[in-house]
């Protein structure tokens, strides 16, 4: 039976290195021989695991960036344990600004190209602001900035206590994440999408591609309880980034700081983050090189759709690759 011959695929194509690691985090760089002087980092969100780049040969971002002749980092944030949950949202931006420095000395050039992906986005943002001269171009895909929208996931964040949720649990876990997603649309997401593995069991593609994702989804990382507890309070309920009223460690966000060249990726049925969770920092920031491509699929479709390679990502990369000779 074909289910039986796949059952067992994992997802990641291209080959990495970890270069560095700092107990739960880790920095990796992807094999390539690059031929532009700018590196890439990407920076995931923290709540998902960020291979989804680099899912399987056909729908890799990372493959494509690659063939670009760019030079690929990426920030993996790891699996949290109990261990961690006194982590707070300033480590991970000072991790953050590590692995800049790093590759910034590795590679002797005085700025790269950041790319922050969801959650991943709202770090690279915020670390751009307080460090515009390590950053020479900002590329943020589905980004979460402004948190005032009327998704569900949104309504769901705003009426959680956190603080209960991590005295109770110490991390958000994996499953207690999952189980808020598919509350978004459950439908779709917990029956639909099993109606659709049936309907496609003679179809090699499909059911490739479904296996791919459902390792994915399901491979969710715990998100430290103090992380949690900030993101969901500062970001989602109080909306401080947008309003200039955030901090790391007291030193004020200024959005205003985002001059330089900035690419927003964006879905039009993205019920995660919607368009209007950037637009407003799409048109508030002075930048006066920046570009909006809104994809007509879903949150993850932008990235793993067949559809979005041939339009989306092929402009994309040559929007950053403009930019990093």
């Amino acid at each position: 039976m074909l289910i039986e011959k796949i059952r067992d695929i994992k997802p990641g194509y291209s080959e990495f290195e970890v270069v560095h690691e700092d107990w739960v985090f880790r920095l990796l760089h992807y094999k390539s021989k690059p031929k532009l002087k700018t590196p890439l980092l990407i920076s995931y969100a923290f709540i998902n695991r960020p291979y989804i780049l680099d899912l399987h040969k056909d729908v890799s971002v990372v493959r494509h960036l690659i063939r670009a002749g760019l030079d690929v980092w990426m920030v993996d944030w790891g699996y949290p344990s109990l261990a961690d949950r006194h982590l707070k949202i300033s480590d991970y931006i000072d991790y953050l600004d590590f692995c800049v420095n790093f590759i910034r000395e590795k590679r002797s050039v005085e700025n790269i190209t950041l790319h922050g992906y969801c959650l991943g986005t709202t770090l690279s943002v915020i670390y751009a602001s307080l460090y515009p001269e390590k950053i020479r171009n900002l590329v943020i895909q589905t980004p979460p900035i402004n948190f005032d929208t009327k998704n569900t996931l949104a309504l769901w964040a705003k009426n959680t206590d956190p603080v209960k949720v991590s005295r109770a649990t110490f991390n958000a876990t994996g499953d207690f994440l999952n189980l808020a997603f598919l509350l978004v649309d459950p439908i779709r997401l917990a029956v639909g999408k099993y109606q659709s593995l049936l309907d496609n069991l003679d179809n090699e593609k499909f059911i490739r591609d479904f296996f791919y994702m459902d390792y994915w989804i399901f491979d969710s990382p715990a998100i430290p309880g103090k992380v949690y507890e900030e993101y969901i309070t500062r970001w989602y309920q109080r909306n401080e980034l947008i309003k200039g009223k955030y901090d790391v460690n007291g030193r004020k966000v200024n959005l205003n700081n985002i001059k330089m060249p900035v690419l927003v990726l964006a879905a039009e049925k993205d019920h995660i983050t919607p368009p209007d969770a950037v637009m407003p920092f799409f048109e508030a920031i002075p930048s006066k090189d920046k570009k909006l491509l809104m994809s007509e699929k879903g949150h993850i479709g932008l990235t793993v759709s067949r559809s979005s390679h041939k339009k989306i990502w092929i402009e994309a990369v040559k929007w950053i690759v403009e930019r990093s000779k």
